[in-house]
């Protein structure tokens, strides 16, 4: 953490925190109302907090504001329209790349991000593409892409040299490979549960690293 995190911000992330966690009771009880309620607090909060830190450049708050924005819409549509909910997705994972470009670039860290995604990419995306064409046909194009797109967040995160950064993109991969892994291949246990944390931990971390600086040396 840096000095220009202040008192109003770490109050707003505590509060982000708390509802993220309540939505987590919520989604394993299955009160999916409640879901829908606090999925949305929290990434709210999250812009809060954005606009709470001190010595922020200008356009990089602006470009995580619009990409938690873009969240918060993917979250509203995600229970009534897929198609939508993916679409606004796509546009916050490439506002972040546009953020994450303004804070820096080491092409060290750059190289292990693309070597995992193209690990993670490997591993997963032929069978994601593979279900697609099966279960959902009309999604079968849209499913390399939005792989192409989240591994670009992803290998821009890294390029940063900042942890939380790094975490929370990898996060974001996680929660995104699940939803996608649920809906066109098979139901992972706990699985709703596990979408839910890691992608709030994703953009809790990914706001923090607005006060974090690179790691030591790079």
């Amino acid at each position: 953490m840096s000095p220009d995190v202040t008192f109003t911000a770490v109050l707003v992330l505590v509060l982000a925190s708390l509802l993220a966690i309540a939505d987590w009771v919520a989604v394993a009880r299955e009160r999916l109302p409640l879901d829908r309620l606090l999925k949305p607090a929290v990434i709210c909060a999250l812009i809060v907090v954005v606009w709470s830190f001190d010595d922020v450049d200008g356009a990089l708050r602006a470009l995580f504001s619009v990409a938690l924005a873009l969240s918060l819409a993917r979250d509203v549509l995600a229970p009534r329209w897929f198609a939508g909910a993916v679409a606004a997705s796509l546009l916050a994972h490439g506002v972040y790349v546009g953020g994450f470009q303004r804070m820096g670039w080491s092409w060290l860290w750059a190289a292990a991000g693309i070597v995992v995604v193209l690990f993670a990419a490997g591993a997963y995306a032929v069978r994601l593409v593979t279900g697609a064409r099966e279960t959902a046909p009309a999604y079968t194009g849209m499913v390399p892409v939005y792989v192409g797109v989240v591994s670009v967040m992803v290998v821009a995160a890294a390029a940063t040299g900042r942890p939380s950064a790094v975490a929370g993109a990898f996060l974001f991969y996680v929660s995104d490979t699940l939803v996608a892994w649920n809906r066109f291949r098979a139901p992972t246990p706990y699985a709703p549960v596990l979408i839910a944390g890691a992608y709030h931990l994703a953009q809790i971390l990914l706001v923090l690293s607005l006060s974090t600086g690179p790691a030591p040396g790079l």
